[in-house]
């Protein structure tokens, strides 16, 4: 076999290979960007979790200080109702 009939048969072979090589580096790139996009969604839930979660207990500390105003100022009343009622 010449050189030449040689390179006829390994570059339909080498044509191919590189043009599958050239599929998972493409493909490799659109799972990193898949991924990539992945982490940033996840980063903004986390946040979003965690601003949520700090929103609540505000509110739960809130209501819990409203609470005591609540019956703080019920203490108040019924001590002034004692007082001027016989």
């Amino acid at each position: 076999m010449t050189p030449n009939q040689r390179l006829d048969q390994l570059e339909p072979l080498m044509a191919d290979a590189l043009q599958k090589i050239d599929r998972l580096i493409e493909g490799q790139g659109q799972i990193l960007e898949i991924a990539t996009r992945a982490e940033q969604k996840a980063d903004t839930t986390a946040k979003g979790v965690a601003d949520l979660t700090t929103y609540v207990q505000q509110g739960f500390t809130n209501v819990q200080r409203d609470i005591a105003d609540v019956k703080a100022s019920q203490e108040l009343i019924l001590q002034i109702l004692r007082e001027k009622l016989p």
